[in-house]
């Protein structure tokens, strides 16, 4: 019968080992070499989820399975201590990858990445990162105003700035100093008064949803700055400028 917290003592012990064909692998622990064929070292037991660490229980007394077993016997990974050094190459592409995000964010802020902890530097992240920008780089630039796609701004040397729609084009007013850009139609898309014009001799600018064609008959609705429509007399529709 097994001793006191399930140990053999003395003879008992030794019988036990001789009978079973088991090596005592340490003097402190009850760990015993199975002989070649029986399934390994250490019993299977001894590895289970409920080992725990022996900082823990320094001090305490050992349960039935005694000092050792279970108390010692943890097959745990070792920790990860911080990330691998990069080489100088690596470096360089990892600075690359995150310029790349920079500027996919800048066109489409909720774009999503599947990084590894501290970055990533794969050349074939970098190239798919690439592609990627190509791709938003040639897709079209909506005005949110008028949901128009952009072919180019127009400024002048004030730094006020204009959009010209796509399919359009931009010509002068009937007042030299104006500037229209149009839309394919010919309807005004945004106007730029810097002397104003009529009663208003305030510089400002305005912009038009699509008309039916050129000039006043054709011009469509105003709109403010933030694309609403307005009255064509109303303070919104006259936008200001620098």
């Amino acid at each position: 019968e097994p001793g006191r917290n399930g140990r053999r003592n003395g003879a008992d012990d030794s019988a036990y080992r001789r009978d079973s064909g088991m090596r005592r692998i340490s003097n402190f622990d009850d760990f015993f070499e199975a002989p070649i064929g029986l399934g390994g070292a250490l019993e299977l037991r001894d590895f289970g989820e409920e080992a725990n660490s022996w900082v823990s229980n320094r001090g305490q007394r050992a349960g039935t399975e005694g000092r050792g077993g279970a108390e010692y016997a943890q097959a745990r990974p070792p920790a990860r201590r911080g990330l691998p050094a990069r080489s100088p190459a690596q470096q360089v592409i990892a600075d690359q990858i995150v310029r790349l995000e920079r500027e996919i964010r800048r066109f489409n802020p909720n774009e999503a990445f599947l990084n590894p902890p501290g970055g990533s530097h794969s050349p074939q992240t970098l190239q798919g990162l690439q592609r990627r920008l190509e791709e938003l780089q040639r897709a079209p630039v909506i005005d949110r105003n008028t949901g128009w796609p952009i072919q180019r701004y127009i400024g002048d040397s004030r730094g006020n700035n204009m959009i010209e729609p796509l399919g359009g084009r931009t010509v002068p007013g009937k007042n030299p100093v104006d500037t229209h850009t149009l839309y394919p139609n010919g309807s005004n898309y945004h106007r730029l008064n810097p002397q104003g014009h009529g009663a208003r001799k305030t510089p400002h600018s305005h912009g038009h949803l699509e008309g039916t064609g050129p000039n006043m008959k054709g011009q469509g609705p105003s709109i403010d700055i933030y694309g609403n429509v307005v009255p064509w007399d109303s303070p919104d529709a006259h936008w200001p400028i620098r």
